[in-house]
């Protein structure tokens, strides 16, 4: 179902990515790590589990920020493994392969359950021991950048990790998704000579709001699958309003099934400003000065100067230096990009409510 509002597992139900998913299973197939970058409610994730459903090799997918919200904001090393313990035993596994886990020293199958000695074993000896088994093993890790909260070093044991694979595990296939793209380059090394990772070739799938046309094909084909004639006024409309980004496009959608355009805009509307306004929250607890930073982008102080003389116009007499800090943190974080010399909040609609309302 196109309007699910979860992310997709089947490729019936994954929309315009006709490209992104051979690519993607072709690159698990040949490449010791790969990446699916994209904004925040692109479709990275359901990218990730339609071609993990696909693809015929054995996976674990771990959300290292469900992860490191249930360890209260620090990540050790017993919260990694129980999660890749818990995704094992979560998802089917063939009976090829459960007949190997069997056999392992150090890990137990019962049922569909699989329990590792984590008091014997190490997630090295354990990726070690599927790397035996004679076949591609994926670690699907969503949201890859909250790697940097692992430990006392930053995460430093686990790029070690990841190096130490890519090096000698031939059969260990490292699947990272992020949607804050600079801290997940950060924390792959890709500008670090320091880091462990640092050099090592990795594939990247970049995903993109739709084009306009793409967009409309999609909201059509959606609406009609849920039996409702879609007016090409409306959906035009609909783009123009929410842009090519799948999550926006998939509220109208599910609100348009029931009620009239106009409310459904309206009400799309309103669930992208519950959003910000939750993550806003989240963005300010960090700092206030990133949440000024975005207002005044939004309402059109798009360049350096004119965001420092926001800030001191607003009471702020901060430095060059903190604001130049502020802005590289949301570039980081995924929430501005800059073109040119020009600073725009990368999520088009959230840019439009923060100019339009006070959230």
């Amino acid at each position: 179902m196109l309007l699910d509002p979860k992310p997709k597992s089947r490729a019936d139900d994954l929309f315009g990515r006709e490209d992104e998913l051979p690519a993607l299973k072709e690159s698990l197939q040949n490449n010791p790590i790969t990446l699916i970058t994209g904004m925040r409610r692109i479709g990275k994730s359901s990218l990730m589990k339609v071609a993990l459903s696909e693809i015929e090799y054995e996976s674990a997918q771990i959300d290292v920020r469900k992860v490191y919200s249930d360890a209260s904001g620090a990540i050790g090393k017993l919260d990694l493994a129980l999660a890749v313990e818990k995704q094992l035993s979560k998802k089917s596994v063939s009976r090829k392969f459960k007949g190997f886990l069997a056999k392992v020293k150090g890990i137990s199958v019962m049922g569909n359950t699989i329990q590792f000695d984590w008091g014997k074993a190490t997630l090295s000896d354990i990726l070690d021991k599927l790397n035996n088994y004679g076949e591609p093993f994926i670690l699907a890790i969503d949201e890859a950048q909250y790697f940097r909260y692992y430990g006392s070093r930053g995460g430093k044991s686990i790029q070690n990790l990841i190096a130490w694979s890519y090096d000698n595990l031939e059969n260990i296939r490292f699947l990272l998704t992020g949607s804050e793209i600079g801290f997940l380059y950060d924390f792959l090394g890709f500008s670090d000579y320091d880091n462990p990772l640092h050099g090592r070739y990795m594939n990247e799938i970049r995903l993109h709001p739709f084009k306009q046309e793409k967009s409309i094909r999609f909201l059509k084909t959606a609406l009609e699958e849920a039996d409702l004639v879609a007016v090409r006024d409306e959906l035009e409309e609909a783009q123009a309003l929410l842009d090519g980004i799948i999550g926006h496009l998939v509220q109208y959608g599910l609100h348009r099934i029931r009620k009239g355009h106009k409310e459904a805009l309206e009400e799309a509307l309103r669930a992208a400003r519950s959003t910000l306004k939750s993550e806003l929250a989240e963005l300010k607890k960090r700092s206030p000065r990133y949440l000024l930073a975005l207002q005044f982008i939004a309402s059109g102080a798009v360049r350096f100067s004119s965001l420092l003389r926001a800030f001191q116009a607003s009471g702020d007499s901060v430095s060059k230096s903190r604001v130049s800090d502020a802005l590289t943190v949301l570039q980081k974080m995924g929430w501005i990009e800059k073109k040119d010399s020009n600073y725009a909040l990368v999520d088009v609609v959230f840019e439009r409510i923060l100019r339009e309302d006070s959230v």
